[in-house]
């Protein structure tokens, strides 16, 4: 039987990845969540599993090729030498860069030397939206790899003239990417706000270690134990319950990233530390892998330190529900939870807040 394995959403905000090694090689036998492929994101280096077991056939992606989601990767077979089908295509092809043939068919930007251009996600998707042609640009990275400053370092005597004589400047590539999913997410997902003060008086009791966001993730794991619907995403018409986990975004050098704890229901506050700083201190690094930053439905943003008393979050494709919490006042502050309406009603919603106020109090 033949088993066709397309990439999946590597992240949340995933626009397209850009292939890095195969692990597997023709005529391996793979088992299930076996890592097949490494690839690049804009913001981690993440390894794709294969969901079958079965003998490698085909490689359907090579090195440096910058794909979308659902791009045939491989071809799997349950015997070595079944015949299969060699010709079928995923419905995420390979991405265009700035040039095409005149039927609109994608052409790779090659080197002087006819080899692939290597360039990270960033720096492909920054020169797309500029018109920059990638075989102009001198890449400085690991290998020769162009960057996203290589791209704004070409682009840079532009950006000038653009300045002096109009005023505008090219967004960063992170943010252009992050925009879109903004746009397509907002023009898809039917939301509503539930919004309640709280008494957060616990959360704030000092201990070594131990902050208001640690204590706060664990009392959101709690309550989502006793309101799966907050943890249920909805693909087409049909939906499915995730493990509990709870994503805490975090602001970083570059861009937002929301990294999952994932079983906070059964960690302690001093496992729940750990696991935070360990986090940031490799966002700030632009190091955190691609399964730490998907499949968390559920996600706390946190803008109290910046003395906003209250806010309100959207969600995003993939997720479920954003709680948003504001500043701590006289032991009280107030928290606006978003959910996807598809799958949670605004009685659920109210029902989970006030369950999470008694495990807050419990905390």
């Amino acid at each position: 039987m033949q088993k066709n394995i397309y990439l999946p959403q590597v992240e949340l905000t995933m626009e397209s990845v850009v292939v890095g090694r195969w692990l597997v090689r023709v005529g391996d036998l793979v088992q299930p969540e076996q890592p097949i492929l490494e690839v690049e994101t804009q913001k981690a280096v993440a390894e794709v599993p294969s969901p079958e077991k079965g003998f490698v056939r085909k490689l359907c992606v090579s090195t440096n090729d910058n794909i979308g989601e659902k791009a045939l990767l491989c071809i799997l077979t349950d015997t070595k030498d079944e015949p299969f089908d060699s010709k079928i295509v995923g419905q995420g092809a390979r991405l265009p860069s700035v040039q095409t043939t005149a039927g609109g068919k994608p052409v790779l930007q090659k080197s002087e030397e006819g080899d692939a251009i290597r360039a990270a996600p960033a720096a492909r998707k920054l020169a797309r939206d500029l018109g920059v042609d990638l075989a102009t640009v001198k890449g400085t990275g690991p290998n020769g790899r162009i960057t996203v400053e290589d791209v704004e370092k070409k682009m840079q005597n532009v950006e000038c003239r653009m300045q002096n004589e109009e005023g505008w400047k090219p967004l960063p590539a992170l943010r252009i990417a992050l925009n879109a999913q903004m746009l397509k997410s907002l023009a898809e997902i039917p939301q509503i706000h539930v919004t309640r003060q709280m008494d957060i008086s616990s959360l704030t009791i000092k201990a070594e270690g131990i902050t208001f966001t640690h204590r706060l993730v664990r009392a959101a794991a709690a309550a989502l134990v006793k309101h799966p619907a907050l943890r249920t995403i909805i693909e087409g018409n049909r939906v499915k319950t995730e493990p509990v986990s709870v994503a805490v975004a975090m602001d970083t050098p570059h861009g937002l990233v929301a990294p999952v704890v994932r079983g906070a229901e059964n960690l302690s506050l001093n496992q729940i530390g750990e696991m935070i700083r360990d986090f940031r201190a490799r966002a700030e690094l632009n190091a955190l892998r691609g399964e730490e930053l998907r499949n968390g439905p559920f996600a706390i943003t946190n803008l109290g330190m910046f003395g906003v008393d209250l806010f309100s979050a959207f969600v995003f494709h993939g997720q479920t529900a954003v709680l948003a919490v504001g500043r701590a006042a006289d032991g009280k502050a107030w928290f606006n939870l978003a959910v996807d309406h598809r799958v949670v009603d605004g009685a659920e919603a109210a029902r989970f807040l006030e369950t999470l106020q008694k495990e807050i109090l419990k905390s």
